[in-house]
């Protein structure tokens, strides 16, 4: 289904003016009437496009999620954990400001902490190397993995991006890839 071409410019209108937006101001600061000034629309127009700056957070991410999705996809699904590591972070290197804002500003944790639990449950859909655990046992092995990789990546910008992304994806994937096989190893070893 084509959109309407003035649609489709009202909506890069928001979105564009909501990333610069993000790349200026907290989290807090951004408000639909500050928006829609910059936006140069009407707050009637906003309100035909997302009920709430919430919404249009979440549009966003869902567009990173699904860019995100459409890399992971091309890997087996079985791919050891340095695979998937090397996607994820050459995934996030080759984002822009706007991204890299949401994920390492601390203003915008919560939404970024909603893209990667889409993210993981995407993953998990597609293979769960950890099935054969509890679930809550899964959460914790996932929660290490997710908050783990974020940490890492927040800390790689944090520094400067000093560490060239080859070293990063080979650092990060010997730490994540110690603490996950030793549970996959221990689960094929009792079988």
């Amino acid at each position: 289904m084509k959109l309407d071409l003035r649609v489709q410019k009202t909506q890069e209108a928001i979105k564009s003016t909501f990333k610069e937006m993000v790349c200026e101001m907290s989290a807090s600061k951004i408000t639909v009437k500050e928006l829609t000034e910059r936006a140069r629309i009407h707050r009637k127009t906003f309100y035909l496009h997302y009920t709430s700056i919430e919404a249009l957070f979440e549009d966003m991410m869902q567009e990173a999620a699904n860019q995100y999705f459409a890399e992971i996809d091309q890997i087996s699904p079985t791919m050891p954990m340095l695979e998937v590591n090397r996607v994820f972070f050459n995934y996030l290197s080759q984002q822009d400001t706007f991204t890299e804002r949401l994920i390492c500003s601390k203003s915008y944790r919560e939404f970024c902490n909603k893209f990667f639990i889409t993210a993981l449950e995407h993953n998990r859909k597609r293979f769960n190397p950890y099935s054969h655990l509890p679930e809550a046992e899964q959460n914790i092995v996932n929660t290490f993995t997710t908050q783990s990789s974020l940490d890492m990546y927040r800390q790689w910008v944090a520094d400067g991006k000093k560490i060239p992304l080859d070293r990063l994806i080979e650092l990060t994937g010997m730490l994540l890839s110690s603490g996950t096989d030793s549970i996959t190893k221990n689960h094929l070893l009792s079988d």
